[in-house]
């Protein structure tokens, strides 16, 4: 029993003693905690007793989050209090809300709510780390089920034990033990803890793993589990060297002036460099220069540096047919809260709330102000130029707001013929998911100004010499249709 104390006492001191370049001097801060996910069973049982005796009450604080998915959780919720009091450990109780929508996972639901409030709660704190109470048996489990679903490197790596999720540093200190081991540990020092009935249900894959497959691969071939980190440990590094060479490949297939020494970046093809708030565009011709393996490397990477989930070998072939081969100047494909973009030779990654929602139907009037905030975003400049409307005929005159209809004609340069939106559209580039944001008015069901582009300047309305200008400018850091504005305003004011 000795040896099993010390084993995962050692192994909680081992990973507290990995240097962390982020945040070097965090352990060694007497006054921030060391954030435990305290569920009540076993292995945190264990965990969070192991951080106690390692670093002393006053700096663990012991986390449970309440699912509401179980009769008893209430009595989980006071169990673990009772726990952290006995203990002298800080406690906090986490609510998840809301409840899975139909058809989705309840198990990936519950992870992903009790993970985003753990982190929260951690960086509430600021904790020096959030530890969990992973184990080698949580590993293999993993990894049998990587292997069922097809994963790739991602998902054949494991569980890493050390990560930083959220500004939070995650730490899996016990991931080299088995349970075995924290079972004996627990009960060499009669530790108390609860069984969730949920665990016993063999209808989870990971259940049926655990109580149906385990005992038979135990028996088969001891001490697997505990190997397996040398196996993870050689993928890792493999996953390395095929990241870094992924990495490479991406910069060099970035839009932008800069060079690699591998491959020059590509110049924007339409002389137009949108910058997202998130990523530079990619260029789809260099990236489809590449063979099938690399671009499929590139697009991975390009989403996990986004912060979006590693794509399956599905979804990557997907992305490669829509976005990289695709028909047509347009694709859209979706991911894990992004949309994946063409429009031409360019390839975007927007969340959804980066393109602004235009409302329709709104009325402004203007009284002589030098500008008048859009809904949507943006303002609505009236600047005093050469030649305009007149002052008088503009006032309190409504105008209406809307998306200005492709086949509406506008002249937005005077003496130059009318064009059609689209014309318009299509000459300046502007991506097809984001002409609806593009702000337009009209007045008496007559196009006045359509934005990128500007006032139409048909001898038809009314003159002043000098006169009013509208023009619509965006004000927001980062809105996508900002690199779209300036060249047309430039030209027509």
């Amino acid at each position: 029993m000795a040896r099993s104390r010390k084993s995962v006492d050692d192994a909680l001191g081992a990973a507290l003693a990995a240097p962390d370049a982020t945040d070097p001097g965090a352990f060694a801060d007497p006054d921030r905690q060391v954030a435990v996910a305290f569920s009540g069973g076993l292995d945190s049982t264990v965990l969070l007793h192991a951080a106690v005796r390692r670093l002393g009450p006053g700096r663990v604080l012991a986390l449970h989050v309440h699912h509401g998915l179980q009769p008893a959780a209430d009595g989980w919720l006071a169990h673990c209090a009772a726990q952290a009091a006995s203990l002298g450990v800080a406690f906090r109780g986490l609510r998840a809300r809301g409840a899975p929508a139909r058809g989705d996972s309840v198990e990936q639901w519950a992870r992903g709510e009790r993970y985003a409030l753990l982190f929260a709660a951690a960086r509430d704190a600021r904790a020096a780390a959030l530890l969990t109470a992973h184990h080698a048996d949580d590993q293999l489990e993993t990894v049998l089920l990587a292997l069922a679903r097809g994963c790739g490197l991602d998902g054949l790596t494991g569980i890493a034990a050390a990560d930083r999720r959220d500004g939070v540093r995650l730490l899996r200190p016990l991931l080299a033990l088995d349970r075995d081991t924290l079972h004996a540990d627990a009960s060499a020092r009669a530790l108390a803890w609860i069984e969730d009935p949920s665990n016993a249900d063999v209808a989870l894959a990971r259940n049926a793993l655990r109580h149906q497959l385990l005992p038979t691969i135990r028996a088969t071939l001891p001490g697997l589990a505990g190997q397996l980190a040398d196996t993870l440990a050689l993928l890792g590094e493999a996953r390395a060297t095929l990241d870094g060479l992924a990495a490479a490949d991406l910069e060099a297939v970035r839009l932008g002036d800069a060079g690699s020494t591998a491959r020059p970046r590509c110049p924007s093809p339409d002389g137009v460099s949108l910058v997202d708030p998130a990523v530079v565009p990619l260029h789809r011709r260099a990236l489809a220069a590449l063979d099938p393996p690399r671009q499929a490397a590139v697009l991975r990477a390009w989403l996990l540096g986004l912060g979006a989930r590693p794509p399956s070998r599905a979804k990557l072939e997907v992305l490669r047919q829509q976005l990289v081969f695709g028909q047509g100047a347009h694709g859209d494909v979706g991911h894990d809260g992004w949309r994946l973009l063409r429009h031409r030779e360019r390839l975007f990654a927007l969340t959804a709330a980066a393109v602004p929602a235009l409302p329709t139907g709104c009325v402004l009037r203007w009284n002589g102000q030098d500008s008048l905030p859009m809904p949507g975003g943006g303002r609505l400049r009236f600047v005093t130029t050469p030649t305009g409307l007149p002052a008088e005929w503009l006032t309190n005159r409504p105008l209406r707001l809307g998306v200005a209809c492709s086949s509406a004609r506008l002249r937005p340069i005077p003496g130059r013929p009318s064009r059609t939106v689209k014309n318009l559209w299509q000459e300046g580039g502007i991506p097809l998911w984001l002409r609806p944001a593009m702000p337009a008015l009209s007045v008496d069901g007559r196009l006045l100004m359509a934005a990128p582009f500007g006032m139409d300047r048909d001898p038809a309305w009314p003159a002043a010499t000098p006169g009013i200008s509208l023009d619509w400018v965006p004000d927001a850091p980062g809105d996508p249709r900002s690199p779209f504005c300036a060249p047309h305003r430039a030209a027509t004011l």
